[in-house]
């Protein structure tokens, strides 16, 4: 299992791949984190923040190719930032949850 991250600029965005996720069966719960400050390093050298949204989700490892070829697909001018982290435990009825996801 994985924990999928996907960082974004665009609320709208956010929300919108939160729905494609759970109606598409690759997730059972998504949770969006709304304006996160995101600090960044300008080209001129000075830090500047903006607001940032991530989606989060738990899912099968051998999904996350599926979720990425259809993110592009779906959104195919996106400012995304993917990854995934490795979930190594998990309680029973959550793995069950992740189970009867999309066949991978």
């Amino acid at each position: 299992m994985i924990l999928f991250n996907l960082l974004t600029l665009s609320p709208a965005a956010a929300r919108t791949v939160a729905h494609l996720v759970l109606t598409e069966r690759l997730a059972t719960d998504v949770f969006v984190d709304e304006a996160i400050e995101n600090y960044c390093l300008t080209a001129a050298g000075t830090v500047s923040t903006e607001p940032l949204y991530r989606v989060l989700f738990l899912t099968k490892a051998l999904l996350y190719r599926r979720i990425e070829l259809l993110l592009q697909e779906q959104f195919p001018d996106n400012d995304f930032r993917i990854y995934a982290t490795a979930v190594t435990q998990v309680n029973d009825a959550e793995a069950e949850r992740v189970r009867r996801l999309q066949p991978a």
